[in-house]
């Protein structure tokens, strides 16, 4: 066996470990009209509804489900992390459900969400990775839409993910049975009167999103074209010749294409084993491998201060870089080099690569400290 062999191994035993340990599930408490922050999520699910009361299961389910999820984040939450109960739920420290509204149908879902509508901002669909329950999907978006201040409407799409570490070729068929469901969540929000839609999507999930906005562009419908402001892959799972070949069938390319990776990705490399493919694109390397794609690239392989061991997350659970997306300008500048915003201004140590219509930005937090 060899050093890189054993050290994979290591990893999926580590991961099974994990596994092993309690998951995440929704925490449901009466709202309280003195809670400060309540986000508002509207989530369509493809999974199977559990026996416990608005929360579902790995199973598969052919019907979408649609609800409104309130969610409340503690005064003293901490970036990048969800705060689950250890016992009874409390709002002043654990994130928890306020509130549940089941959705009967799609008409009712876009009317509900258009109230939620504010004159200039976009709204937001999260799709989660690989290995997550239903409420752990649900919580990190939460998270997410808290740390970066996302003020628009918030919408999530679960697919049914075995929710183990062990499940990953479960989750890889799940990645094709959800395509279906995810194009009536994006056809449904280009129904509202959003200004226009950021589609996020981690690990995984970001299979999942190429491979809707591929069959949506090849059977023709329209309905997103107009509204598609943008998608940011977090980590993304996805082998780099099925990315670039299922791009040249989006039309037209989503623009901006933001990707973030990290060299020290464990997930992706232990993905990379299993899959006998070394080309994924979270580990992207060589930027010809894109084969002139009109992508950026943003490395975050210098941010330790990120959730767990595997480097998956780093993106959306590292304090630092969470810091950098909550500022526009920041990010302004960091993705134009040539933005007013830059001028005078110390914000982080970069270097950028242009090869072909791919720009690869790396970035070094020290210069943030």
């Amino acid at each position: 066996m060899t050093r890189l062999n054993t050290i994979l191994l290591g990893i999926l035993m580590s991961a099974v470990l994990v596994a092993c340990a309690p998951r995440g599930v929704v925490s449901i408490l009466p709202l309280q009209s003195d809670q400060k922050f309540v986000s508002p999520i509207f989530v369509a699910t493809t999974r199977a509804p559990s026996q416990s009361p608005f929360d579902y299961t790995s199973e598969r389910s052919a019907a979408v489900s649609l609800a409104q999820y309130d969610i409340s984040v503690p005064a003293s939450h901490k970036q990048g992390k969800i705060e689950w109960p250890k016992g009874a739920p409390s709002i002043s420290s654990d994130m928890v459900v306020m509130n549940v509204s089941a959705i009967n149908d799609r008409q009712d879902f876009i009317h509900k969400a258009n109230k939620y509508k504010r004159h200039g901002e976009e709204a937001v669909v999260f799709i989660h990775g690989y290995n997550n329950t239903f409420a752990e999907g649900l919580y990190r978006f939460a998270q997410v839409a808290n740390d970066v201040d996302v003020r628009g409407p918030k919408y999530h799409y679960s697919w049914p993910s075995a929710g183990n570490a062990r499940g990953y070729i479960y989750d890889r068929d799940s990645v094709l049975f959800a395509r279906d469901g995810l194009e009536q969540l994006l056809n449904d929000v280009a129904k509202t009167n959003t200004d226009g839609i950021f589609v996020v999507a981690h690990s995984i999930g970001a299979a999942l999103l190429i491979e809707t906005l591929r069959q949506m562009s090849i059977a023709g419908d329209g309905n997103l074209r107009g509204k598609l402001r943008g998608i940011i892959m977090i980590s993304p799972d996805i082998d780099v010749d099925v990315f670039t070949e299922s791009l040249k069938r989006i039309q037209p390319q989503p623009d901006p294409l933001l990707i973030f990776v990290s060299k020290k990705d464990l997930a992706l490399k232990l993905s990379s084993f299993l899959t006998h493919s070394k080309n994924r694109l979270g580990l992207i390397e060589n930027l010809n491998d894109l084969k002139g794609a009109k992508v950026e690239i943003i490395d975050v392989s210098a941010f330790d201060d990120g959730e767990g061991f595997l480097n998956h997350s780093v993106a959306i659970t590292s304090p630092t870089v969470l810091n950098l997306l909550k500022n526009r300008k920041i990010m302004e500048a960091i993705l134009d080099p040539n933005s007013a915003s830059k001028k005078g201004t110390n914000i982080i140590s970069r270097v950028v690569q242009t090869v072909n219509d791919v720009t690869q930005i790396i970035l070094n937090p020290r210069a943030t400290q």
